[in-house]
């Protein structure tokens, strides 16, 4: 297993390749994924290419962003991330294809991003693991939820959307935090 390989009962994650494309580009043609992902719109297999080559192989040479691309049964079914990795701190980012949401499939691939994450000895040692997506993105929030993350608060039109600024909610996990679900306010 290369060290870029994360495996789990169910999933194989590795960083994204060439072979991934196609699957990149349907899933990212996706309405949901276009309004809580920044990604072009509309979504050219040209784009899965220059993502695949070009923003995870770059995050991938110079370490401070690793993409792994998520398969189910062989297949790609979305991707995870730690980005902006510096100071023994990341941020986590994901999305999942429709066909495969409602199957637990994130909770699982990033529960083993972050413990590779916080793993000191063969991880990265991060201390803390932000996250965060535009207000109404419950899925993403249940994910995060789910693996414990402490919802901290919403920044007021702390992000740039696709048409123009929009709340952002943030929350973080740290590497001593007990992983039970807390609750969280935006949630009910």
């Amino acid at each position: 297993m290369d060290p870029g390989t994360l495996r789990t009962p169910r999933l194989v994650l590795r960083p994204p390749a060439l072979d991934d494309v196609d699957a990149i580009a349907a899933a990212c043609r996706d309405p949901a994924i276009q309004r809580y992902v920044p990604v072009p719109v509309p979504y050219a297999r040209e784009d899965a290419i220059s993502y695949v080559s070009g923003f995870c192989a770059d995050g991938w040479a110079s370490g401070d962003r690793l993409t792994w691309a998520v398969l189910a049964g062989g297949g790609l079914v979305g991707t995870v991330g730690l980005h902006a990795i510096a100071d023994d701190a990341a941020e986590i980012g994901y999305w999942l294809a429709p066909g495969a949401r409602g199957r637990g499939f994130m909770r699982e691939a990033a529960a083993a991003v972050v413990d590779h994450g916080f793993d000191a000895a063969a991880g990265l040692g991060l201390v803390r693991i932000g996250w965060r997506a535009y207000a109404g993105n419950t899925g993403s929030a249940a994910v995060a939820r789910a693996l414990g993350f402490r919802f901290e608060g919403i920044a007021r039109l702390g992000a740039r959307g696709r048409d123009g600024r929009e709340d952002d909610w943030l929350a973080g996990l740290l590497a001593t935090d007990d992983r039970t679900p807390p609750p969280w306010p935006v949630l009910g």
